[in-house]
Parts: structure tokens; sequence; C-alpha cells
């Protein structure tokens, strides 16, 4: 299974099908594609509405022919803008999809729909992308319940979690790897992420800059 990091919080997630997950792209001065070149993809999932995280998904969709999936007001909000292949969802059980299944997760964050992270158990991984959150102590249930082996989560504080947070949510995730996300796409977010991040952890870090990938 390839991990390819698109940047800020957009990665691809690439096997039997591919996943995109918040991919901003157009305006973002670290990506290394544009929305318009990417052509091939089968999920796009969105964590919310932000449009750092949904922007380019209409014109993704439209290259690719990919099904749309979030909270049900994320994708509500992404039919109007064109989007006709779309399934909404909500937080709690698992969301059964051909190749995938899905499990939603809070995440705290301001906005005008609902915030989530998102847990997808794909060919025999379990992956966690956590979202625009803060560390929250039910972290550790979602670790308890769905043993990860992968988790994306951001590191850039102002918006999210820093690193400080985000270590304290390693611990209690406990994933036997983690990539850090939206951090140094502009000011607000620079940070220097080093091995201090999983310290006192059995936890892997793997920092992957934009346009890198790595093989889960």
């Amino acid at each position: 299974m390839k991990i390819h990091y698109l940047s800020h919080s957009g990665v691809s997630i690439e096997d039997k099908f591919i996943i995109l997950i918040d991919p901003w792209l157009t305006d973002n001065p670290l990506a290394r594609i544009k929305a318009e070149n990417i052509t091939e993809a089968d999920y796009i999932i969105a964590t919310h509405n932000h449009s750092d995280h949904v922007i380019d998904i209409p014109i993704i969709a439209k290259n690719t022919s990919a099904t749309i999936i979030g909270i049900v007001e994320t994708v509500e909000d992404l039919t109007t803008k064109g989007c006709n292949k779309t399934i909404g969802c909500n937080i709690g059980g698992k969301v059964k999809l051909e190749g995938i299944e899905l499990v939603f997760t809070q995440a705290f964050h301001s906005m005008s729909s609902n915030p989530s992270g998102v847990i997808i158990f794909f060919n025999n991984k379990t992956i966690y992308h956590a979202g625009d959150t803060g560390v929250f102590g039910d972290m550790k249930l979602i670790g308890e319940m769905y043993p990860i082996d992968l988790a994306f989560l951001p590191v850039g504080g102002h918006f999210t979690m820093g690193p400080l947070e985000a270590k304290k949510a390693i611990q209690l995730l406990q994933p036997k790897i983690v990539v850090p996300i939206h951090y140094n796409t502009f000011n607000l977010i620079k940070q220097n992420v080093d091995e201090d991040l999983v310290k006192d952890t059995n936890t892997k870090l793997v920092i992957l800059q934009p346009g890198q990938d790595f093989i889960l």
C-alpha cells in the first residue's frame, strides 16, 4: 500500500483503490501537483468543509468520477458546488463501501458543519486521519477499539494541535506509525518536528515532504 503526502492535510492512499483525504492543491504553496492534474481516484474523503480541505474536491471529482464521502452537511455543501457522487455519513459505527470500511470520529474544531476524523479499514490496515482537531481524551478509546497501523495527525498549532498536544495524542492513540500533517504550509503553522514527538512511545515517526511517499 502506497502512502503519498500531497501536502498540508492532503494524503493519498493507494492499493486496489485510490483514496484521497482533504486534497488542497491549487492555491497551496507547498503542493507539487495541481488539482486539475489528478486524473485517478476512487474515493475522496472530506473531514470538514474549510476551504483548505475541500476547495479542490469538485474539480478532482469531475476529472476522476470519484465518490465523495463525509459528514452529511459537508457533502451536502459539496453537492451545491457540483459534486454529484456523494455519500453522507455521521460519527459512529462502520460505513461499508466497496473495498473499504470507514468510521468517522469526533474532532474538535470550528466550522459550519460537524468536523470529523476518519478511520479507514483498507487491505488489512487501519489508518486514522484526525482531520483538524485539538487533542481530546477519547483518542485513547479510539486507539483501544481500533488498533492503528498509521495515524495522520496535525501538528501545526494555532488552528489545530501543536507538537506538545500531538505528542499527547500519540501517547493516547498508540499508533504503530505517525505522519505529521497540517504544518509549515504558511507562517502561522511553522513547526520544527523531530523524534521528540514520539519520545517514550513505541510509535515510529515518518516525516514526509510534500510529494513524498512510503510503503505501508
